[in-house]
């Protein structure tokens, strides 16, 4: 009998500065680049935060499993009422409490999460890693520091959409965070990079659109565009591509990478089981 296998989708977070012109916080750091050099810090002590993964919309729960330098493991359940029927006709409201495990990475150089993928706990990863990250919002704002999250996907999907469509791509639109992990940026022009942090900008987009009779022409071999796409891929933005005859855009983020392991591999022991994704991870 085939191993039940369980999914976890695969998002990056960057930790910016809200303003690289700040002068300097009584509380915290004292220079944009002191700021930098503390960011992961606060994003965990965020993480500790009592009010962190809760919202008014859901009751959650949230178990600690494991944490060892910078890796930290979670279990996370969410309360959905069940319409239970009895043996005598009636019907009963239920507490049920489907929970699902996430592995936060947060090594400068990383800065990955994991989010198991069950619908029943939560209806999409997406919409975990929004509750997650508003949770935390006001915390990391008080550091002077904003945290963005974007799901990392397989560059192929990217380039089979463009050359299946090569005379049917009429816009692409690059949304980037902006940079500051040199390992997943250096594919991108240092103009480009050094433009968004000279405009204290968090998000740039860059937007090319043909002509309506006309199509682009996406070469792979163009070191912007490549750079653009390998950036993103790597959790660095989202991509909106617009093919004649489609009325809304295709969207890269809806394409989250994914790892896949056995459900079995999971019951173990909570160092196991972190030892187990953060390999995958690596």
């Amino acid at each position: 009998m085939k191993e039940k296998q369980v999914r976890f989708h695969l998002y990056r977070y960057q930790l910016l500065p809200v303003n690289r012109y700040f002068q300097g916080d009584f509380y915290g750091a004292n220079t944009v680049e002191e700021l930098i050099a503390k960011k992961n810090e606060y994003f965990q002590e965020a993480l500790n935060y009592d009010g962190a993964f809760k919202n008014s919309r859901i009751t959650t729960r949230t178990q600690k499993l494991f944490e060892r330098d910078d890796f930290i493991l979670y279990r996370v359940a969410a309360n959905r009422l069940l319409n239970h029927e009895t043996s005598d006709f009636k019907t009963e409201v239920i507490d049920n409490w489907p929970k699902i495990l996430v592995a936060v990475w947060n090594k400068p150089n990383k800065q990955l999460i994991a989010v198991q993928h069950r619908s029943a706990a939560f209806q999409s990863t997406d919409a975990f890693m929004k509750l997650m990250f508003n949770s935390i919002e006001r915390v990391l704002a008080q550091q002077q520091l904003a945290a963005i999250a974007e799901p990392l996907f397989e560059k192929h999907v990217f380039w089979d959409l463009i050359n299946a469509n090569v005379d049917r791509v009429q816009e692409i639109e690059f949304e980037m965070i902006t940079p500051n992990m040199a390992n997943i940026s250096q594919t991108l022009p240092e103009d480009l990079r050094q433009f968004a942090k000279a405009t204290n900008s968090i998000k740039s987009k860059i937007a090319i659109a043909s002509d309506k009779s006309s199509a682009l022409k996406i070469d792979k071999n163009n070191a912007v565009i490549a750079g653009l796409v390998d950036y993103s891929s790597e959790g660095g933005g989202d991509i909106a591509i617009k093919l004649t005859g489609y009325k809304k855009k295709i969207h890269t983020s809806k394409t989250v990478k994914e790892i896949t392991i056995e459900e079995a591999s999971l019951i173990g022991e909570p160092d196991e089981v972190a030892k187990l994704l953060k390999g995958l991870l690596e």
